[in-house]
């Protein structure tokens, strides 16, 4: 399959959702911190200057937020979304971790967040539903064949040392 089918692949879309996911919890948290910010200023103006200047903080915070979320608001816009399409070389491990919640035994429910490491030391997580993991990262297993995929102690040392280690042979693997 052709590099730019897999971008119209059903698990891309999954994968587009849960970023756009995401970003709508970033916006949400902008816009509550700037609303929290503006009422503590408003409250303790007259009454506290240390709680005035969190509030002060908690506004600019909100609004620094809000402006970064407006430059990338559209899902393919995003971080990640560049990366895979322009530049995958700068993905050089994925894993996921999948949470489960059970208290006194009883499932309740479960998570999944896949952890992007990039060659620069960075990190990109995005929640996903956990049953649509496995799709997705068959997608993703031929959108960067090489890159590392899945998790163990060594490839976090290996990635804490260097994290070219963990890129496969790229050429080698695009010619079978």
């Amino acid at each position: 399959m052709s590099r730019e089918k897999l971008f119209s692949h059903p698990a891309m879309f999954l994968l587009r959702r849960a970023v756009r996911r995401e970003q709508q919890l970033k916006l949400l948290c902008a816009v509550a911190s700037i609303a929290g910010g503006i009422t503590m200023c408003y409250l303790f103006f007259q009454f506290s200057i240390l709680l005035t200047i969190i509030g002060l903080a908690g506004t600019v915070l909100g609004i620094r937020y809000l402006f970064s979320f407006l430059a990338h608001r559209r899902a393919d816009d995003s971080q990640l979304m560049h990366l895979l399409r322009h530049q995958p070389g700068q993905i050089v491990w994925v894993y996921s971790v999948v949470t489960q919640r059970l208290p006194f035994g009883l499932q309740v429910g479960s998570s999944c967040t896949l952890y992007f490491k990039l060659i620069n030391g960075d990190e990109i997580t995005v929640g996903l539903p956990p049953k649509r993991l496995k799709v997705v990262a068959r997608l993703l297993n031929r959108l960067l064949p090489h890159a590392s995929f899945g998790y163990s102690k060594d490839k976090e040392q290996w990635y804490l040392a260097s994290p070219e280690i963990l890129l496969r042979n790229w050429g080698a693997e695009e010619g079978e």
